[in-house]
């Protein structure tokens, strides 16, 4: 990490003030424009230590200019209560993970998962909106500013025309996906697909922070809209208040269904199968508010790490496995334990002595290494080889994976550890959750690293059971 001197650190603290300054004076001039109130209650300055990054690039600033023009087409929509049902539609609809949905999704419909999508299309019916007419009312607000680069931005968003664009330059921003995000969206949901009409403040994501400035609208008795408040934005204020943010939140694939026990194995293998089973994450590694593809909730990664008949004078390279947890902010913040039993090790052999649970936070910039040593079966072959010869030995292993932030957990164990010690309080206590691979107790699976009552210990916790197939 490069250490600032004195002048750097002090220049750098002056271009985030004068950065906020800008826009807040940007924001004053336009309120007869557009009609903005400020909200006396509220702070009018955001906290510099919650701002980690801001554009700095030709791309950036292009990316996060152009951020805050379809915030302002938002604007205009959200006026009309039935496009705000429709974006809620799409993200309630859990086509994508982490409570988002693609901008192109929304504007493209002949291009569109949703309409595919079974959800979707039930709580349109029933909300009583619909994805041709949003995207009717987005493009007829574009055409009336007749501003060709903005239309060119939108354009290049389109699956179709994403496909034909080529580039060589990592730092070319404005190819990653707009996406419209509604952190704590699940403190939001009523039952049977219920709908309320919430006041839904919309962010511009320009910069990764966890604090920024938003706009809430105003109606009079009569439903009428009046004009935009500003607000400060952050957990506290997205938690108690429906939030959309407009920004480049780092969709990762279509949703799957994560917290459901994963199907028996119908015959036995003779080998013992090792699971993840519950997890909890107590730490926002990514940021509320982004425009990097680093916002929203976290991606822990599981990892197994194994050496097991890999060449001799070899080195791993390479995961053997990885289970994916996507943790929202709000779980996140609850600090709940969450159902993911997902396979780690589908037959850890006899054989293999020893290894590694990795853990990381997964992210779209700087790295990680997980470095060490393993002992373990090698194959004696150029590649190694379950059907040659073979012989007790140690490899190296050093892996590297994009993240932000350090490693989470580096834990090498033998395999007679692990199983001497599967049913044994591990300092933290017993899960309660004694339905997946019930042992012969009151209890569940010991917990790691974290207390499942009491929450104290590490920022990851997680439950480890196997079973003998």
């Amino acid at each position: 990490m490069k250490i600032l001197k004195p002048n750097e650190y002090v220049n750098i603290q002056k271009f985030k003030i004068c950065l906020l300054l800008c826009s807040l004076t940007l924001l004053l001039s336009n309120c007869k424009k557009e009609n903005i109130q400020l909200n006396q209650s509220q702070p009018k300055v955001v906290d510099l230590s919650k701002v980690y990054k801001l554009p700095s690039t030709p791309s950036e600033i292009n990316l996060v200019n152009n951020l805050a023009k379809v915030t302002e087409v938002f604007k205009e929509l959200y006026k009309d209560n039935s496009n705000l049902r429709l974006v809620n539609a799409a993200i309630y609809s859990k086509l994508y993970k982490d409570e988002s949905i693609l901008l192109k999704d929304l504007i493209f419909p002949q291009e569109s998962k949703l309409i595919q999508n079974k959800k979707f299309n039930i709580l349109t019916q029933k909300w009583n909106t619909s994805l041709n007419s949003f995207s009717n009312n987005f493009w007829e607000i574009v055409k009336k500013d007749n501003d060709k680069n903005f239309e060119l931005f939108l354009n290049n968003l389109s699956t179709i025309r994403t496909a034909l664009l080529t580039t060589g330059s990592n730092d070319n921003n404005e190819s990653q996906q707009v996406t419209i995000y509604f952190p704590y969206s699940e403190v939001f949901v009523l039952p049977n697909d219920g709908y309320v009409e919430p006041l839904t403040s919309i962010v511009t994501a320009t910069a990764d922070a966890d604090e920024g400035f938003g706009y809430l609208p105003y109606f009079d008795n009569f439903g009428n809209f009046q004009y935009y408040i500003q607000v400060l934005v952050n957990d506290d204020y997205s938690a108690a208040n429906p939030t959309h943010i407009i920004g480049v939140n780092g969709i990762e694939g279509e949703e799957t269904t994560l917290f459901e026990a994963p199907p028996m194995p119908s015959t036995s293998t003779g080998m013992s199968r090792v699971y993840i089973g519950e997890v909890i994450c107590k730490n926002q590694y990514d940021k509320l508010i982004s425009f990097t593809g680093n916002g929203g909730g976290s991606e822990i990664k599981f990892c197994r790490l194994s050496g097991y008949l890999k060449p001799v004078n070899g080195q791993v390279t390479t995961f053997e496995d990885i289970i994916s947890a996507d943790i929202s902010r709000y779980n996140i913040r609850k600090e709940n334990w969450l159902r993911l039993f997902a396979v780690w090790d589908a037959s850890w052999n006899i054989e293999n002595n020893e290894q590694v649970l990795a853990i990381y936070e997964e992210d779209n910039t700087n790295s990680v290494t997980f470095n060490g040593s393993l002992s373990t079966t090698l194959g004696t072959g150029s590649s190694g080889s379950s059907g040659g010869a073979s012989l007790t030995g140690t490899i190296g292993y050093s892996i590297t994976r994009q993240s932000q932030d350090d490693i989470i957990r580096q834990l090498k164990l033998s395999r007679s550890s692990y199983f001497s010690g599967a049913f044994l309080d591990q300092g933290h206590g017993f899960s309660s959750d004694a339905t997946f691979l019930p042992l012969p107790f009151t209890h569940g699976w010991p917990t790691y690293d974290v207390h499942y009552y009491t929450k104290e210990g590490a920022n990851v916790g997680w439950t480890w059971p196997y079973q003998l197939n």
